[in-house]
This record gives C-alpha cells, sequence and structure tokens, in this order.
C-alpha cells in the first residue's frame, strides 16, 4: 500500500510538473519545471530498485542537458521576451491535436493487445557438457544429431549454447568417431520467473560404468560481493567438503561444509565471500578427516569470483603406477559461469542498451536534438536590431603641444651644451582631425 501512494504521490507530481512546463509562459520557468519532472522519474527508478538509472537521470539529464538548455535559453535572451501577440497561432492547436491522437493510439493498442491475458514469455534454455568420465579420452559433444562441440578434453566444458524447450538428446563421441559413447535424453524446461534457464549435462563415471547426469545451473544475480559455489560429486564414493581453517570448534561439525555428498549429486554453498580462502578447503571420504581425497590449495586455480557461478566437479583421474590399467585418484574441477547480471547496474543497463534499446536510444538523441533546435527557433527575435555605440575617435597629441596649449606659447627644446648628439626637432605636424 505504502508503494502504491509513493508512486500516485510522485507521478501526480511529475505530471503537474510537466504541464506546468508547456503551459509558462517564461523559457526559465519551464527548464525548471522540466528539472521538477527529472527529479520526479529519478524518484520512480530509485522505487524499482534501480539507484544506478536514478544517477544517470539526475547527473545527465536533471544536471548536464538542463544546464545547456538555461544556457541557451538565457544566451538568446528568452528569459525577457514579454510578446503580445504570439508568433506561432498553430502550434497549441497541433501539441493538442498530437497529444489527443497519442491516447487514442495507445488506448488501442493496450485494448487490443490484452496485456492481462498474456502468459509469460519462454526464454530458451541454455546447455553445457562437462566431461568428467575417465578413461573417455576427447569426445564430441552431439545435441539432437547436430555436432555441438568437438575434441573436449577430460575436466574440460563446453560453453553455453541455446537449447531446444523439451526433450533434448545428448551423445558423447569419441574424438572423430560416428559411434557415441554415451547417449541419454533430457528434459529441458523455462521457467519464465528466471532471467536466465541453464542446463549442465555431466558425464561421469569409470569405464563402462559412465553415464550422463542431468544438473540445473542457477545463474541467477548472486548476492553483492559473493559467489555462487555448486559441489557435483563425480567420485566413486561419497565425499564431504571440510574447512580444516576453522581454529578449536566448539562442535567437530563447525569443519565439515558438505556431509555424506552421495556420487551423483549436487550440493550448493551458502553465498561465499569474494574474499574467501581455499586453501584450508578440503574433500575427504564421507565419515573422515584423516583420509583426504583432494586440497584446493592452488589459489590460481581455486578462487572465489564475486557475481559468479562456480560448480566443483569432484571427479576421478587415472594415473599411471606401473600396472596395467593404472590407478585412480580424487581431482576436481573448477568452472566459472557468469550470471545474470543484477537490474540497474552499470553492466545490466549496458548490456540492455546495446542489444536491446540502441534503436530507442539513438531515437531519443535526435529527440534531444530536435528540443535545443526547438528552444532556438522559438526563442529567435526577427526584429532585433542591435543597439548602435557612440564611439568617439581620440588622437593623441605630441607633448609639447599639451605643454603649449597650457602654458600659453610655444615649447622649445634648449640648445645642447655637452658632446651629446643633438636630437632632431620636432618637426611641425598638421592639427589632428577629431572631436
Amino acid at each position: 500500500m505504502t508503494e502504491l501512494v509513493l508512486f500516485l504521490v510522485v507521478g501526480g507530481v511529475a505530471i503537474v510538473a510537466a504541464a506546468l512546463m508547456l503551459l509558462s509562459e517564461n523559457a526559465v520557468y519551464s527548464a525548471l519545471w522540466l528539472i521538477v519532472n527529472f527529479a520526479c522519474v529519478a524518484l520512480l527508478y530509485v522505487m524499482l530498485d534501480a539507484p544506478f538509472l536514478a544517477m544517470t537521470q539526475i547527473a545527465v539529464y536533471a544536471g548536464a542537458i538542463m544546464v545547456l538548455f538555461l544556457f541557451v535559453i538565457m544566451l538568446l535572451g528568452a528569459e525577457r521576451m514579454v510578446s503580445q501577440a504570439r508568433q506561432f497561432r498553430w502550434l497549441t492547436p497541433t501539441v493538442l491535436l498530437l497529444a489527443a491522437a497519442f491516447l487514442v493510439l495507445t488506448s488501442v493498442a493496450i485494448i487490443q493487445g490484452q496485456i492481462d491475458l498474456q502468459g509469460p514469455s519462454t526464454r530458451p534454455p541454455l546447455l553445457r557438457v562437462v566431461h568428467a568420465a575417465t578413461d573417455a579420452g576427447p569426445v564430441d559433444v552431439y545435441v539432437n544429431g547436430e555436432l555441438a562441440a568437438e575434441g573436449v578434453r577430460f575436466g574440460a566444458a563446453t560453453e553455453f549454447a541455446a537449447a531446444p524447450l523439451g526433450e533434448a538428446t545428448v551423445a558423447l563421441h569419441a574424438a572423430g568417431s560416428p559411434t557415441p559413447l554415451l547417449t541419454s535424453t533430457f528434459t529441458l524446461e523455462s521457467d519464465a520467473a528466471k532471467t536466465l534457464n541453464a542446463y549442465t549435462v555431466i558425464a561421469y563415471g569409470v569405464g563402462a560404468n559412465a553415464t550422463l547426469a542431468l544438473l540445473p545451473d542457477d545463474l541467477e544475480t548472486p548476492e553483492r560481493r559473493t559467489a555462487r559455489v555448486t559441489v557435483f560429486n563425480a567420485f566413486s564414493r561419497p565425499i564431504d567438503l571440510v574447512d580444516f581453517g576453522v581454529e578449536n570448534p566448539t562442535v567437530q561439525d563447525e569443519r565439515i561444509l558438505i556431509e555424506g555428498l552421495a556420487p551423483g549429486e549436487a550440493f550448493t554453498l551458502p553465498p561465499v565471500p569474494e574474499n574467501t580462502d581455499l586453501r584450508p578447503y578440503a574433500f575427504t571420504e564421507a565419515g573422515s578427516l584423516i583420509n583426504v581425497l583432494f586440497r584446493l590449495n592452488n589459489p590460481e586455480l581455486y578462487r572465489i569470483v564475486r557475481e559468479q557461478s562456480q560448480l566443483m566437479v569432484v571427479m576421478e583421474e587415472r594415473i599411471a603406477d606401473g600396472t596395467a590399467t593404472g590407478s585412480t585418484r580424487a581431482f576436481t574441477a573448477l568452472l566459472d559461469s557468469r550470471t545474470a547480471p543484477r537490474f540497474g547496474s552499470p553492466q545490466g543497463i549496458g548490456e540492455l542498451l546495446f542489444t536491446r534499446y540502441m534503436l530507442p536510444l539513438q531515437m531519443v538523441a535526435v529527440l534531444l536534438l530536435a528540443a535545443m533546435i526547438g528552444v532556438i527557433v522559438l526563442t529567435h527575435k526577427d526584429d532585433f536590431t542591435p543597439r548602435r555605440r557612440d564611439v568617439r575617435r581620440r588622437v593623441i597629441k605630441p607633448l609639447t603641444r599639451v605643454l603649449s596649449a597650457q602654458i600659453g606659447h610655444d615649447v622649445l627644446q634648449p640648445e645642447p651644451t655637452g658632446g651629446a648628439p643633438e636630437l632632431p626637432r620636432e618637426t611641425e605636424q598638421p592639427e589632428p582631425v577629431g572631436d
């Protein structure tokens, strides 16, 4: 209820300010009412949780652009214009006619569009594939029979790509081979409440036990200066995630961040701050703090990136130990994904402007240019004549004539007495003409 009251008050003030801007006969007053209108629009942006837009509205429109308008108005002297006869008699009826036509067209569009009956728009889901299948080697990824990526190495992932809504068949082939190694069909859905609908298909397992699993990815905007971290267990046994950096815990469970994560399951941690040190973190066998499988002690590979969705896949890799097949050990791959930009943030505004609203932005720029030209035309004076300046020419007289005029007779220069050279006597000059 409070938001509705604020919206009505701010919207009403904005409409009144716009009307007074049009009805005011003084151009400076019109510009000031326009500033009030811009301030109301900024408040509406604040109510929509878009502080960056509100700041831009105040700094750019109410600040820079209006200063330019006032400069032009005062430069042309429009604030002192008092004209009894209107110079543009056709302007008022034309504006009223255009406003009425705009209201009629908008009403017809709203009624015919049936906005309240329109269902939510469906966004195509995004899909990527993570290769965590031991002994599979590089693979080619096919989605619905079409090649999506080739030569994907163990521990790597493909980029997110648009996938068809509904059933999608994902197949992994050995690099350059037409025979599929793993094939599975998944159902991809689209949630209109989400900005991005993303899925990750993870191929995991050893040898003939390899399989494909579908993991929904959450690419929504995380909390500020945090990251969303999800752990997927592609290992053959249950695992725990333990923080060995906790000193003297009162309860032993404070060390354990994830407990008993079974193979093929995923767990999303609470929002992790960007400055979190992952070096004390380690994956252990479930229920054991001694049998450490893998430590995240490399800060160059394992670090928290704010406003990212990070996926940790704990998998098995083959090592050569002199036996026929070799043994396996745990390995963790950290995959970063960019989340949807926060609404009203500079990144979000930039993406919207350059992807969806470039043409409207250019049209607004043209309208501002037309408005500036209109201000110059409306404030132009046809009967303006410059005031004639009373300029008198001044003639500088020689010093001797000034002294002669003061004492009443000519001033003669004395004869030189020393050996200094004699200065030339001033020749007679005509009387200067002037006032």
